[in-house]
């Protein structure tokens, strides 16, 4: 019944408003959207780095992906991959954007939902291990969370490595 009111208030901090059920139903579903995202930006960074050292460009990479069974928005809209994604902190020196301390928080609070409804997550222990090592990282602390590609050693230069 207080649904109208509630509403307008969540309307001043963000556009698309879905409720979600019962309480502690929107913490769930915001502990599973950011796991997933950790884990699609790894994702992305694993094959934007394999294709970039064996020759391909990325610019091609990220139009075929666009149409693709990958096609996600930390491809198109939040490449980690420095220059792909103009709006993008990685095109910015991975400035602004959502820390990467804060991907590690969420990690860590996916893990914590994982134990207490007895699932196994294949991937938490790795991708809490990645984002524990670049958030302690001179060189990635403090910056967007997609920052994971630096921290892995993904190239940064990918011209250099782009076959003709």
């Amino acid at each position: 019944k207080n649904w109208p009111t509630i509403r307008q208030v969540m309307a001043a901090m963000g556009r698309d408003i879905i409720a979600c059920g019962k309480l502690g139903n929107g913490l769930i579903v915001k502990i599973c959207n950011n796991y997933c995202s950790s884990i699609i930006t790894i994702a992305t960074t694993d094959t934007f780095n394999m294709a970039i050292r064996a020759g391909m460009d990325p610019q091609l990479l990220q139009h075929i992906f666009k149409t693709s069974t990958c096609a996600n928005s930390n491809c198109q809209v939040m490449n980690p991959v420095p220059g792909l994604s103009p709006k993008a902190p990685s095109s910015n020196g991975y400035k602004g954007g959502f820390k990467v301390q804060y991907m590690l928080k969420d990690v860590g609070l996916a893990l914590a939902l994982a134990r207490e409804t007895g699932s196994n997550l294949a991937l938490g222990n790795i991708s809490l291990g990645i984002y524990q090592g670049a958030s302690l990282h001179p060189h990635c602390k403090d910056l967007d969370s997609k920052v994971v590609y630096r921290y892995l050693g993904a190239p940064e230069d990918w011209e250099k490595y782009v076959r003709k």
